[in-house]
């Protein structure tokens, strides 16, 4: 019997889940309560494979393994979600095993931003690179490292935290406590909490970037100090993995190329070396909307 595998991209208010063999056959995305915790999420994406795996049946295949970018920091070795930081009830949870239980199939976890990098690398922006960092930036901001053809993990599986290095030792408090990391500077949230304080009223990110194309000049300095801020901290990476590409994916990253990725790749010469800087790629990703899922079944097929 042919087989296939399941991915599983898992949000604090979204899932979602594909079927694959050779492509993509069934797609499915849930809306979930933050409120139902990881007993409802959890209930969600088991909703979820039953569907999934009653499909390949009714096609005529099995399903041989699934992979799940979890969205928060994990344990790669045993499975263990540490906790997310928008929905309670995961600390600690043994998301593997429970899977494997169920299902009866081998369940490989990460975290999304890892699933993401390997999504890159199998099928988008990162095909037939060996040397590449994927940034993710949204509401947070994520990233994954390949170097030498391998995702670098690290001793527990946390390596590529760029969303968390100190960018402004006096900077705004970031989600996990500490303060001037470069997620609180140049997420998603973060340009809107900026907009609102500068303009004085409530405003989205997206606003921001609108504003900046129609010339406003306070939404393009807000803008100047996001770009500054990434070149800083993607630029310490890129001395460090000396990567061919940097890959950017998220909704922030997909707003606009004439407005974060040019002047990105630009101002990164400031914070690199020439030698290091020279042939690099500075790229948006190519899987957009669906990267959560395509990396959870670039997991499913790469890390077993």
């Amino acid at each position: 019997m042919e087989v296939g595998v399941i991915g599983v991209d898992v949000g604090g208010t979204k899932m979602t889940a594909g079927l694959y063999r050779e492509e993509i056959v069934k797609l499915l995305r849930v809306q979930v309560d933050r409120g139902a915790g990881a007993e409802g999420g959890f209930k969600v994406i088991c909703d979820m494979l039953v569907d999934l795996f009653n499909e390949a049946r009714l096609r005529g295949f099995s399903v041989e393994r699934i992979g799940v970018g979890f969205g928060g920091p994990v344990d790669f070795e045993s499975g263990v979600v540490y906790l997310s930081h928008h929905v309670r009830g995961w600390e600690n949870f043994p998301l593997r095993d429970e899977l494997e239980r169920r299902f009866g199939v081998s369940v490989v976890v990460d975290n999304d931003a890892n699933a993401g990098a390997l999504g890159e690398w199998v099928f988008g922006a990162g095909r037939g690179i060996d040397d590449l960092i994927y940034v993710n930036i949204g509401t947070g901001i994520g990233s994954g490292v390949i170097s030498g053809g391998r995702l670098v993990r690290g001793w527990r599986n946390l390596a590529g935290e760029i969303g968390h290095m100190t960018v402004k030792l006096d900077g705004p408090v970031c989600s996990c406590g500490r303060r001037g990391c470069l997620e609180s500077l140049a997420s998603g949230s973060a340009i809107g909490r900026e907009g609102s304080e500068r303009f004085g009223r409530a405003m989205r990110s997206e606003e921001i970037f609108e504003l900046a194309l129609e010339g406003n000049a306070i939404a393009r300095q807000i803008l100047f100090e996001v770009i500054d801020s990434l070149a800083f901290a993607i630029g310490a990476a890129v001395n460090l993995f000396n990567p061919r590409k940097v890959i950017l994916g998220g909704g922030v990253a997909e707003v606009s190329e004439s407005l974060l990725v040019e002047p990105l790749r630009e101002r990164l010469s400031y914070y690199t070396l020439r030698e290091v800087y020279e042939g690099l790629e500075v790229v948006r990703a190519e899987l957009g909307y669906d990267a959560g899922v395509m990396g959870a079944i670039a997991l499913a097929i790469v890390m077993f």
